[in-house]
């Protein structure tokens, strides 16, 4: 929970927006470091709070959903082992009803792979035919054999390479606290 003093720092972070505050010194770069760990420590708890929330509303939408499959199973059976059963009297038969319809469909046929095994015995065997290999640049040994000249990436023996430009640096804030 959200300490007093932390408290009492965000009531008057409004008092000083309102007046145009600027830091000038030591003492009020302070003050507004104060002032971001406050409503740091706020966001923090206003995330727990929620997240608390979350977790008991994720914990219900989990417990009904179970409680509805075991149903939709139960119901689905039902259904099922009466479509067979009248199936064997008829063999196009199916369930046609004003709140939906259960019928069979056929699946062709096919193969299942378990791709580390099958990739292992084609290597094995020499059949790497079969196996695809994706590129990827390999960025990092590209830029230790080139450098930008003239605002294009020329590698050491004198190649110029489309596509690679030179990003400039950049810097940033940060804020610990």
């Amino acid at each position: 929970m959200i300490n007093a003093i932390l408290k009492d720092e965000l009531k008057s972070v409004n008092e000083r927006e309102d007046e145009g505050f600027q830091i000038n010194s030591l003492q009020t770069a302070d003050w507004a470091m104060r002032k971001l760990q406050a409503i740091d420590e706020q966001d923090k708890e206003t995330a727990a709070t929620a997240q608390a929330d979350l977790d008991k509303t994720i914990a219900w939408r989990d417990r009904k959903l179970t409680e509805n499959q075991a149903s939709r199973e139960y119901f689905q059976g039902l259904l099922k082992d009466y479509l067979y059963r009248e199936r064997k009297h008829d063999k196009k038969f199916k369930i046609d009803t004003p709140h939906g319809k259960v019928s069979t469909r056929k699946n062709a046929a096919g193969l299942n792979y378990d791709d580390v095994t099958v990739i292992k015995s084609l290597k094995k065997q020499g059949a790497t035919d079969f196996i695809r290999v994706k590129e990827e640049l390999d960025k990092k040994s590209l830029k230790k054999q080139g450098q930008i000249i003239n605002g294009k990436f020329v590698l050491d023996d004198g190649e110029v390479i489309d596509g690679v430009t030179e990003k400039p640096a950049t810097e940033s804030v940060s804020f610990k606290f």
